[in-house]
């Protein structure tokens, strides 16, 4: 019996397996250098789910069947899932399963109707420019790192790095000032998060 369980360790614990987590109850993804250039990512079904950057610095929707990636390290190439032979499909975001768990997931077009205004100064002043989905990278835009303030109409999350990672908040009511939630000039991407349409 001791020898089956640890043979039976020895296959869990074995390099470049995608194995699966449990995080209160529900599957989460597996790891991956996919991780490096995916966000959003989560298992349905036995299908990883994930939002990766092409070559071009297009976020894509993608998933892969799990159970061919055994023995394989799950990559991003070029937007889209693949692991050892096997390459994932793209994915329409909005028809997506949901996350199990987690059915306010932000992103795509999920928030329907919603809008952000952001400005350069607090109180609503200085530049401004409104974006009606989500923007992984605020560089191309020339709001990256100067926002202070926000108006809102539906539920929105900003980040403090690029594809939506680094430090993350929800904000559903106006932001007169980021500074009281130490995100002032620190934003680099935003998007709508699903259900949170007009208000």
């Amino acid at each position: 019996m001791l020898i089956e369980s640890l043979a039976a360790l020895a296959v869990v614990g074995s390099p470049g397996a995608a194995t699966q987590e449990w995080e209160g109850g529900v599957r989460v993804a597996p790891r991956g250098s996919y991780r490096d250039s995916c966000s959003g990512e989560y298992v349905n079904r036995g299908r990883l789910y994930a939002d990766c950057r092409d070559r071009s610095g297009r976020v894509r929707g993608t998933s892969i069947e799990l159970n061919r990636c055994g023995d394989y390290e799950i990559r991003n190439e070029d937007g889209r899932l693949v692991c050892g032979p096997w390459r994932g499909d793209f994915e329409d975001r909005p028809n997506r399963p949901d996350r199990p768990g987690r059915p306010d997931r932000p992103g795509g077009d999920w928030g329907r109707g919603a809008s952000v205004t952001v400005y350069r100064d607090a109180l609503y002043r200085g530049g401004s420019t409104t974006f009606r989905g989500e923007v992984a990278n605020l560089r191309e835009t020339g709001f990256n790192d100067v926002i202070s303030s926000m108006q809102l109409r539906g539920t929105w999350e900003v980040c403090t790095d690029a594809w939506f990672r680094g430090t993350c908040r929800t904000f559903s009511e106006d932001v007169w000032n980021l500074q009281q939630h130490g995100l002032n000039d620190r934003i680099s991407s935003l998007r709508p998060v699903r259900g949170g349409g007009r208000r």
